[in-house]
């Protein structure tokens, strides 16, 4: 019997693939996604390219929820991670976003101190020894490649490091909670190259311990971390395969364009 309702850790399936059967999103009236169904075995990184405005972002609010925030929202078909359904009316979603995490396109730290924005979470999960605290903080700044730059620092607020800093502060939150699915909204945008090099080499050493989906403008970026590509047009899922294979010998013409710069 397939379990609906996702309401602790136990209860996640040991295998959290990613299954989209016919999803479809509107905004009032306007149509985001059209029918798009894909599969992303656990562990995999997929990295979502296309113009804008063609629904990649749409796609992962999707994935734990967050599109729930737009008031005029309507999805219709089915997702799946692992063996619970997303879309469920009945779904606990804040236990959805402890296990499907997501950093978003401009770091995003809360108005607190490093330690408290790590802890964050596990505390409003009901983590109250302030040792576990301290040991989840560390660990999740180790995994964040962050704790040597903060480690002296962690009662001083969050909003006085850098850009690169604040964004991998905010992976460090996101692990804090010890997700299964990462969800990275072009996390690396308003990144320097440096900072945008040490969330790809995050990435990369992320591979097989979260399912991983990305967005993305930055093609060469796509083909450094993703094992997958999917390219979306105009609410479109035309054509997702192994990055090697969508980079060199695209299926579609549409993608082909895309990738050669001669997209209209």
């Amino acid at each position: 019997m397939v379990e609906k309702r996702l309401t602790k850790r136990e209860g996640v399936s040991t295998i959290l693939d990613i299954r989209v059967q016919e999803l479809e999103v509107w905004y009032g009236p306007a149509k985001a996604l059209e029918n798009v169904s894909l599969h992303l075995e656990q562990g995999a990184v997929l990295a979502l390219i296309g113009p804008s405005g063609c629904g990649k972002s749409t796609f992962l609010r999707v994935l734990n929820r967050m599109i729930d925030q737009v008031p005029t929202v309507r999805v219709k078909g089915s997702v799946h991670i692992g063996a619970f359904n997303v879309l469920d009316d009945d779904i606990d979603v804040t236990a959805l976003r402890r296990t499907v995490g997501m950093v978003f396109q401009q770091p995003n730290p809360f108005p607190m101190t490093i330690f408290d924005n790590v802890a964050y979470g596990p505390r409003l999960a009901g983590v109250r020894s302030a040792t576990k605290l301290r040991q989840i903080v560390e660990d999740s700044l180790k995994k964040s490649a962050l704790w040597d730059e903060v480690r002296g620092k962690l009662r001083r607020s969050a909003m006085t490091l850098s850009g690169g800093q604040q964004q991998r502060l905010c992976m460090a939150r996101a692990l804090a909670v010890h997700p299964h699915v990462l969800l990275l909204d072009e996390p690396t945008a308003s990144l320097d190259p440096v900072s945008t090099a040490k969330i790809e080499e995050l990435i990369v050493q992320f591979k097989g311990r979260y399912t991983m989906v990305i967005v993305t403008h930055n093609l060469q970026q796509a083909a450094r971390v993703s094992d997958l590509v999917a390219f979306f047009e105009q609410g479109h899922l035309v054509e997702m395969g192994p990055t090697h294979d969508i980079f060199t010998a695209p299926q579609e013409r549409r993608t082909e364009e895309f990738l050669t710069g001669r997209f209209e």
